[in-house]
């Protein structure tokens, strides 16, 4: 099996200095180390290959100085390693970086693709699933068990994938793109790093001219988003030292004092009205991948996403749909359509869009919707499915996209800004996008959920035809929540 491991190198998050001149970050002197959920997925594709054979290839894009993360790899047991190494990759955002990334794959040679959930720079996750929609194989997300067999002449993947309540159990034929969680399953082996290979093995290094198409694919020229600036976050917190605690009532009433204070700092303010009364007529300018659980009932992200849906409606005079992410669920009933047309009504939406067949992946329905109604935003949620649909969706489009941020508001040209957390937390960064309609996850409980408003009607229900393209979906064979993962553990 033809293995390919995406390596990153980081900084330190706590040895990062925002210039208060430039107000940018400045990585100068940080250390910098192999991505930890990158390091997971080199050391899995080492266990794999000693138990059905194959080669490693290791692959990384970066300034000169990131070849030490594939001397790393080279002590840990690469067969191959390739440094994407020129200018003008520099400046790349994800879509940028996926391009790159696949079409290294492509002429390296793949059966299965291993990479890093996330790196802990920017915490997007979204290089993976671009990736492999570039590929045009299927995506697995949050894997933390991955086996490998061979049925005859047929290889297949099963996996353990790790979602929002638990974790769903899926099965299928190589090739694959598969990201790997810090929760790893499966025996990960120990390895003694080969100090004379890491330092004396060669390194293959790759330009742009190497990889083929145009050179405004790469870097900055290919990346249809844009950092505008980087702004620090100011952490205030109430410090109060308890230096010794005499008895369990007594601990118990520190708890109790810690949790009220918690609450009350959370506490927000009576939630919002809804501002927008839509158009009568035009097709949805803003479209929300809202998103049911494992029992039917729609997330209240859904509803977090409306509220800023909302609001943003109300500034531009647009109307808003809705798209239910739900993979793994069957496919509703017309009955159910109905309820939910009612309660999405209530909560913000002019139209339910309903796919042909909600018990599959949604990419290529949501790639057809979307290429042809042309909606200004589209806002999905920073979930473990939005992680994994929404990025595919957006590389798919050739559009730019904005992961897990926390806030979107237009600035004074009309331009909607996406506000992006990262390093930690130490900063935020408004993304601004090239590319329409511009996309965005947002993460869940951070924006306020709108009061649902009885007077609305129902949302229109339309129909989406079924996509002529299939998009490569695993068998799903069960899901199992974490209680349920949770009572069986205490019963064994």
């Amino acid at each position: 099996m033809r293995i390919v491991v995406f390596i990153k190198q980081v900084p330190e998050v706590s040895e990062l200095r925002l210039d208060p001149v430039t107000r940018r970050l400045d990585r100068e002197g940080a250390a910098s180390m192999m991505n930890p959920f990158d390091r997971r997925a080199m050391l899995e594709a080492h266990r794999l290959r000693e138990e059905v054979g194959g080669t490693i290839a290791a692959v990384t894009m970066g300034p000169p100085q990131a070849e030490s993360v594939l001397r790393e790899c080279l002590g840990l047991g690469a067969d191959r390693v390739v440094h994407l190494s020129d200018r003008r990759f520099a400046g790349a955002d994800t879509l940028a970086t996926a391009r790159a990334l696949a079409r290294t794959a492509e002429r390296v040679g793949f059966d299965l693709v291993l990479a890093g959930r996330y790196s802990i720079d920017s915490e997007t996750g979204q290089v993976g699933p671009e990736v492999a929609a570039l590929l045009g194989v299927p995506f697995l997300g949050g894997v933390r068990r991955l086996d490998v067999r061979l049925d005859g002449s047929e290889w297949t993947l099963a996996a353990e994938c790790e979602g929002d309540d638990g974790f769903v159990a899926c099965e299928g034929p190589p090739p694959a793109v598969v990201t790997c969680t810090d929760r790893w399953k499966t025996r990960i082996p120990r390895i003694l790093p080969d100090e004379e290979r890491a330092a004396e093995g060669p390194v293959e290094v790759w330009t742009v001219d190497d990889l083929g198409g145009a050179a405004d694919d790469y870097g900055q020229e290919g990346s249809p988003t844009w950092v505008e600036e980087v702004r620090p976050v100011a952490t205030e917190r109430r410090q109060q030292r308890v230096s010794h605690v005499e008895d369990a009532e007594a601990a118990l009433g520190l708890v109790r004092e810690v949790v009220s204070g918690a609450l009350a700092g959370d506490a927000r303010a009576s939630a919002p009205d809804l501002v927008h009364a839509a158009p009568d007529s035009g097709a949805p300018a803003i479209w929300v991948l809202g998103e049911r659980g494992p029992d039917g009932s729609v997330r209240s992200v859904t509803w977090e996403l409306l509220s800023a849906a909302d609001r943003l409606a109300a500034g531009i005079g647009a109307r808003t749909a809705v798209f239910l992410l739900d993979p793994w669920l069957p496919e509703a009933p017309p009955a159910v359509e109905e309820t939910l047309a009612r309660e999405l009504g209530r909560r913000g939406a002019d139209v339910f869009v309903v796919g042909p067949d909600s018990a599959r992946s949604p990419v290529e329905e949501l790639v057809a919707a979307i290429g042809r109604h042309q909606p200004r935003i589209v806002l999905g949620p920073a979930t473990a499915v939005g992680r994994d649909l929404v990025p595919q969706v957006a590389a798919r489009l050739g559009l730019g996209l904005t992961g897990d941020a926390i806030g979107v508001e237009f600035d004074g040209e009309g331009r909607l800004q996406q506000l992006k957390p990262a390093f930690g937390g130490q900063v935020v960064a408004p993304i601004l996008s090239r590319t329409r309609p511009e996309m965005v996850t947002l993460r869940p409980g951070v924006l306020e959920e709108a009061k649902p408003d009885p007077t609305r009607g129902p949302a229109r229900i339309v129909h989406l035809e079924a996509a002529t393209g299939r998009d490569p979906v695993f068998r799903c064979l069960r899901f199992e929540s974490e209680v349920e993962a949770g009572a069986a553990a205490m019963e064994e």
